[in-house]
């Protein structure tokens, strides 16, 4: 009988490798969810609670195929109520291609208050382009500056900045909720003096994410941040695990590409408590 049991077990320990294997390299590249979750903050005046903002970073166009793949998860996401959506950096992988299609594709996507990017380390060598590619989908490229943005009666501040950005000659309302966009994650080292909640995305959830051990493939520009959320100094940084993989390793293991709700939410207003 334990011959019989050790068989077993050892025989489920190949079959959820054998799955585990056949699930990394032939489903994860392709797969995501939507996933939210909540800021809950003091911040969050009880006119701004509820406020949603679809988050999209790192998609990575590579051919044809990924350009149909994104066409889809915008049509999904479109199906999702939201008030803002922020793209996060790395539109294509390497060269801007079919910049037109793309730009219908961008502009499908329909919210009320503002459809804000940046820029990430992918698209530098063709920054001009795939600004271009965004400003005709219909966002607003941002490079180290702020905005406000105004909701019913009430407002917030968005910050977009990278690792160069001063923040020492960043001012605002103490009781005003401030909302910063880096694409990479790490910037949130000095940001979080500053800002109240951080968005970012450059680090893929680290590709290979171990509960207990943490990336296992940890990129420069997230070494020190890359999976999740994290709650430093009053502060919030969400990371997103992006909608693609580089092209060189576009494999996940424990953090799934995605889209992210983060829904602002008032203290006061938090059932969850």
């Amino acid at each position: 009988m334990k011959k019989l049991i050790r068989r077993l077990i050892l025989l489920l320990i190949v079959f959820g490798l054998c799955f585990l294997g056949y699930y990394v390299y032939a489903i994860s590249p392709e797969d995501y969810e939507f996933h939210e979750q909540k800021y809950i903050s003091s911040l969050v005046s009880s006119q701004l609670n509820g406020f949603k903002i679809a988050f999209i970073s790192d998609v990575n166009l590579t051919d044809q195929d990924s350009i149909t793949r994104f066409e889809k998860i915008v049509d999904e996401l479109n199906e999702y109520p939201f008030d803002m959506v922020i793209f996060g950096g790395d539109l294509y992988d390497e060269q801007v291609f079919k910049a037109d299609e793309v730009s219908q594709i961008l502009k499908k996507i329909q919210c009320q208050y503002g459809k804000l990017a940046v820029l990430g380390e992918h698209d530098e060598a063709s920054s001009l382009e795939v600004t271009q590619v965004l400003n005709n989908g219909g966002f607003e490229v941002l490079s180290n500056e702020t905005r406000p943005i105004y909701y019913k009666e009430t407002n917030f501040t968005l910050v977009a900045y990278d690792n160069e950005y001063d923040f020492s000659q960043f001012k605002t309302s103490q009781d005003k909720l401030v909302l910063g966009i880096s694409h990479q994650p790490d910037t949130f080292t000095q940001a979080k003096n500053v800002v109240d909640l951080q968005l970012s995305g450059h680090s893929y959830g680290g590709s290979v994410y171990l509960p207990y051990l943490g990336a296992m493939f940890p990129i420069e520009g997230a070494k020190t941040y890359n999976h999740g959320k994290y709650e430093e100094k009053n502060a919030t940084l969400i990371i997103s695990n992006g909608l693609s993989g580089p092209s060189s390793f576009p494999y996940k293991v424990l953090c799934p590409n995605q889209v992210n709700f983060v829904v602002l939410t008032s203290k006061s207003n938090d059932t969850s408590q």
